[in-house]
């Protein structure tokens, strides 16, 4: 865990690959920075961050506990290069809780694992990404043990927000596509599964054209390299079941096509006696506009 003294600044940048930052740049302008700090710079600061991204990305929310209130707010930038091990990401979270340092790392890794660790836009890597929880205990208290995982809820709230406003503004993307995966034996799985169908550009097309094409889904599943029994899997789209135990289930593909045609897509995938587990995972549709962007994103 990185502890800053007022003197350090944590520098983050995302950008293109291979392409030096000029340092001289940034030490020249730091002074101009500290003397336009501000208490109402929030906002100003989460827009300065954004690269491809169409809105700026912020979340907050205040937790009221026993000796008084406490605040966690966050921003974040994000919209191409997007899965997670952590992908082109900045986010910055902050609270006014004071927290030992420790505390503050262990929060802010159990909040990513179920947010920025959950969100796919197309399936690449970046070498830039940074998530850093910062806590300067302005609160003037310390929450007490047994409201630790109440603080832990509320940053791994701030962190889904964050993750899902990603994932909404993908580049290109009309559509936030959730994805729920259960009944694994363990929870990697079902992440594993929900990884392979969010990455699936066939998938991500269907999506994007209201097609409820389930069997591109079942075949992502099958190329996670998780072993399971087809006749055993079940599927749902926008709540319409559209597969059971691995064959076709009878709907109105003309209602669904409707359905489908909404901001925000569901997709539910369920394996029948093979555990408990289940994981839920965001992305995005595949649009023309993705390539429009990324074909001529550094010339």
């Amino acid at each position: 865990m990185l502890r800053l003294t007022p003197a350090q600044v944590l520098v983050a940048s995302t950008g293109v690959i291979g392409v030096e930052l000029d340092a001289q740049l940034i030490l020249n302008t730091l002074p101009r920075l500290k003397e336009g700090l501000t208490q109402d710079g929030f906002e100003p600061v989460s827009r300065a961050i954004m690269t491809t991204d169409l809105v700026s990305k912020t979340e907050g929310v205040e937790l009221k506990l026993r000796r008084g209130t406490v605040r966690i707010a966050g921003m974040t930038k994000g919209s191409g290069m997007i899965q997670p091990r952590m992908a082109t990401t900045l986010g910055f979270l902050m609270t006014d809780a004071l927290l030992a340092p420790a505390v503050v790392s262990r929060m802010v890794r159990a909040g990513n694992a179920v947010s920025y660790d959950r969100i796919s836009v197309d399936g690449d890597t970046s070498t830039n990404d940074t998530l850093v929880m910062m806590a300067n205990g302005a609160c003037g208290f310390r929450p007490d043990l047994k409201e630790l995982p109440a603080v832990q809820e509320a940053v791994n709230a701030v962190l889904q927000s964050l993750a899902k406003q990603i994932a909404r503004d993908g580049e290109g993307a009309t559509k936030l596509i959730e994805i729920q995966v259960s009944g694994t034996a363990k929870a990697e799985k079902a992440v594993a599964i929900a990884r392979s169908i969010a990455n699936s550009p066939l998938v991500k097309t269907a999506v994007a054209g209201n097609d409820p094409n389930w069997g591109r889904i079942i075949c992502a599943a099958g190329n996670a390299g998780v072993e399971f029994d087809p006749a055993k899997v079940s599927i749902q789209i926008q709540g319409v079941t559209v597969c059971k135990r691995g064959l076709a289930a009878p709907f109105s593909e003309a209602d669904l096509k409707t359905k489908l045609n909404s901001p925000d897509v569901l997709i539910q995938v369920a394996l029948e006696g093979s555990g408990r587990a289940s994981t839920t995972f965001w992305t995005c549709d595949l649009t023309e506009g993705y390539i429009r962007i990324n074909a001529s994103y550094r010339t």
